[in-house]
């Protein structure tokens, strides 16, 4: 009897290894910037995941013309250029050192963001390995299932950066209000007691914290209705 994609998809072991669907090249950085912002991307961890994937996937952070991250569906690549993981870690480091926040404070910040940002595009990956028209709601949708799946100890603190870096429409991806309002609800309605923190940070509205449970049912419900033969067409 066929699963479900979200069985499929979330089928993780936390402390696993990385999941054997995905290979992480990291190319040589060109700049001292750049070295920087790769060590800073390896030590966070960000790229690896246990989540189980219907093909194989390859990530490959590298310096590029623009500061951004994409999914290539031709090659099934997804690209970090060095430059964007630079850009978030300065403006995260910025807000922590104005609001007199410490190192811990801050590390914790630049790693959840770095995370939200792989999943993203890991989301990108998912929907369209599975045939559905591709949109940036649709991938933040699958970013908070998996994310809370695979990293449960950054979710407040992924909640919380995309917060801080909403405001700041130069950062792919993590930017928008409404975006990080939605995105935080559904990792909230994940587990609302676990994360309880997330309401109590404002990160998502307090009107429409009571609905977020509720919220990330019907996206879990919607997604785990597509079942893994559409993965292979």
């Amino acid at each position: 009897m066929p699963h479900s994609l979200l069985a499929l998809v979330l089928t993780s072991t936390l402390g696993a290894a990385p999941s054997p669907d995905l290979t992480v090249r990291y190319e040589p950085a060109g700049s001292p910037r750049a070295e920087q912002a790769m060590t800073v991307l390896k030590e966070s961890e960000a790229l690896k995941t246990g989540i189980k994937l219907p093909k194989p996937v390859e990530v490959v952070a590298r310096d590029c013309d623009e500061p951004s991250a994409t999914w290539d569906g031709e090659e099934r690549r997804i690209t970090i250029c060095y430059s964007l993981v630079g850009e978030i870690r300065r403006t995260l480091t910025g807000i922590s050192q104005t609001e007199e926040a410490d190192a811990r404070t801050t590390d914790h910040r630049v790693d959840a963001a770095l995370t939200v940002l792989f999943h993203h595009q890991l989301g990108h990956a998912l929907g369209a390995m599975n045939g559905l028209p591709d949109s940036e709601g649709q991938a933040d949708q699958f970013a908070a299932l998996t994310l809370a799946s695979d990293a449960p100890k950054r979710v407040a603190h992924a909640a919380e950066a995309r917060h801080l870096l909403a405001g700041h429409t130069d950062l792919d991806h993590l930017s928008g209000q409404d975006e990080s309002a939605t995105f935080a609800c559904l990792l909230y309605g994940a587990d609302p007691a676990k994360h309880a923190r997330i309401a109590q940070g404002g990160w998502v509205p307090a009107e429409r914290a009571p609905l977020c449970a509720g919220e990330y049912n019907r996206v879990k419900s919607a997604i785990g209705a597509w079942r893994p033969s559409r993965l292979t067409q």
